[in-house]
């Protein structure tokens, strides 16, 4: 099948001809064939068997277990608990050779949301709602630290030394658009939520959804940090502007290093009053009580193994996703892995044409993230541990709920979330994620493949998620995860999981997962991608 470089024109108006006119779910004349050397006959390649898909019910029962501990941020209680859960499972489900690559670290300990118990803020001698406090801040005492507001302005960049900082996000359109308004390859319709079949916006944005502004608020309170380290102010008060259940235990992301000076957050409205009391120099007192404490992280590696497995002619498929986040659905990612190895546990091993590599991360949430402890990365300490790895698959943030503002609440916006697949930049691979999202129903499906131009001429973005490592392999890779939004904060529990589309978020990686398993992988091959000089998301910019 011809690449997207070849007769871009052509290409982009055909796609687009299909999606006006019959809808992208429609596409099927799109849809390649196998690659060469697949046997057409293996249990792997086309619609999973939905008998063997992990049921509605089992992936509540799942997920009440992980949200009954809380959050699980690495290290801490419920965290440990999930990780002995997801052992214990692959290992029911036939894995091999399971075991933890395991360090110490320093852990920032508080009260979590809604326990405010532990943080305030005072300002001008009024007590302030504060949502939560800012990951990995500094600690103070019970008394707190009193010192004079002030209000920052990006362009005077005024003196915050010894003072508590007020900041407020400043909308950035480029980050909004980077997140959830890039293009794309394919997409399926748009459904509503949670009865099918209702009339509902077909544009990617047509529900106004919270997604993008969170994501832009948030990343901006997250590089302010690495803004004031080195101007020592007593601590920071970030005013966000989002409403207040937007905001209720809004979680610090990408996420900082330790650092010294307390830090909050608090809703538009409540960040209206302290901008005020920051213009008028009033004092304000932070308060984040707390302590640091060695903890244990460590990744969990295991294998499904092929019907080659342990001889010098195994391949690997690699699974890959963090354990750790801050809601329910943040870090599901291995929750539907554990689906998709209990699917192919249900294939006899002679049937399995490769290995599956499971790999459990656990440093996406750790004070710094992936780069700060990227000597404990598994791969790092155990250099040979890719050899048999040919392609990849990564999976996040599955079973969530479209959410809009209302007020000071959040609702659902009576739409399916968008679930965004990514794939390697090889017509054959993208076609195939068509496919798989047309066969297991898979609403709002938007496929895409950054580094060259979508459906409508223009870029699809950067590759968010852990699956964008298939390109700096030179590997073929897939990817999943819905857009968050309503995720990133304590206040995403059970109440807002939506197991239906996790199902069939699943079932459609099953196929993608048997795709990759059985095809003959040569046809399958995109140009590799040099990390270093991949443009960094602005999102993500400090």
């Amino acid at each position: 099948m011809a690449g997207h470089a070849q007769g871009e024109g052509s290409m982009v108006m055909k796609r687009r001809d299909v999606l006006q006119g019959l809808g992208a779910g429609a596409a099927i004349g799109l849809v390649g064939l196998p690659a060469r050397g697949a046997t057409a006959s293996s249990p792997l390649l086309g619609p999973p068997n939905r008998q063997w898909v992990v049921s509605e019910a089992e992936a509540m029962a799942w997920h009440r277990y992980k949200d009954s501990k809380g959050p699980a941020l690495t290290g801490n209680e419920s965290w440990h608990s999930f990780l002995e859960f997801l052992e214990a499972k692959l290992k029911a489900f036939g894995c091999a050779d399971v075991h933890r690559s395991p360090w110490i670290f320093k852990r920032m300990v508080s009260s979590v949301w809604p326990d405010a118990s532990k943080w305030g803020l005072v300002s001008n001698g009024h007590p302030v709602h504060v949502a939560n406090f800012g990951a990995n801040c500094g600690i103070t005492g019970p008394d707190g630290v009193t010192a004079q507001l002030v209000l920052w302005d990006p362009e005077t960049k005024p003196d915050v030394t010894g003072k508590i900082v007020v900041y407020r996000p400043v909308p950035r359109a480029d980050v909004r658009a980077a997140f959830s308004g890039s293009d794309y390859e394919y997409s399926t319709p748009f459904d509503s939520w949670p009865v099918e079949g209702r009339p509902v916006p077909q544009n990617q944005d047509g529900t106004h959804s919270i997604s993008d502004t969170v994501w832009d608020d948030m990343t901006a309170s997250a590089t302010f940090v690495a803004t004031m380290r080195d101007r020592k102010p007593a601590g920071i008060v970030f005013a966000m502007n989002l409403n207040r259940a937007a905001t209720e235990g809004l979680y610090t992301f990408p996420v900082p290093a330790l650092y010294d000076f307390p830090s909050v957050y608090v809703d538009r409205l409540v960040g209206d009053t302290v901008i005020a009391d920051a213009r008028n120099r009033a004092t304000a007192t932070i308060r984040v009580e707390g302590a640091l404490v060695d903890s244990q992280a460590y990744q969990l590696i295991a294998y499904l193994p092929g019907r080659d497995y342990g001889t010098d002619r195994d391949q690997q498929v690699q699974l890959r996703t963090h354990t750790d986040g801050p809601s329910i659905s943040q870090d599901d990612g291995a929750l539907g892995l554990l689906g998709v190895v209990k699917y192919m546990s249900r294939i006899p091993k002679p049937d399995r044409p490769r290995t599956l590599m499971i790999e459990l991360d656990c440093r996406h949430f750790m004070p710094g993230a992936e780069r700060a402890w990227a000597r404990q990365d598994y791969f790092e300490k155990n250099p040979h541990a890719r050899d048999r790895i040919v392609a990849m698959v990564a999976m996040e943030h599955l079973g969530q709920i479209e959410y809009v503002f209302d007020g000071d609440a959040i609702r659902p916006s009576g739409r399916s979330l968008p679930t965004w697949v990514y794939a390697t930049t090889n017509q054959a691979m993208i076609d195939e994620a068509l496919k798989a999202a047309r066969d297991n129903q898979v609403r709002s499906c938007v496929i895409r493949s950054p580094g060259r131009p979508g459906v409508h001429g223009t870029s699809q973005g950067p590759w968010y998620g852990m699956g964008s490592g298939a390109r700096y392999l030179g590997i073929p890779g897939y990817g999943v995860q819905g857009d968050l939004g309503a995720y990133w904060a304590h206040s995403g529990r059970i109440n807002r999981f939506d197991p239906r589309s996790y199902r069939r978020q699943v079932a459609m990686f099953c196929q993608l997962t048997g795709f990759l398993m059985a095809s003959d992988l040569s046809g399958l091959q995109a140009p590799k991608v040099d990390r270093a000089t991949e443009a960094v998301p602005p999102a993500l910019k400090s």
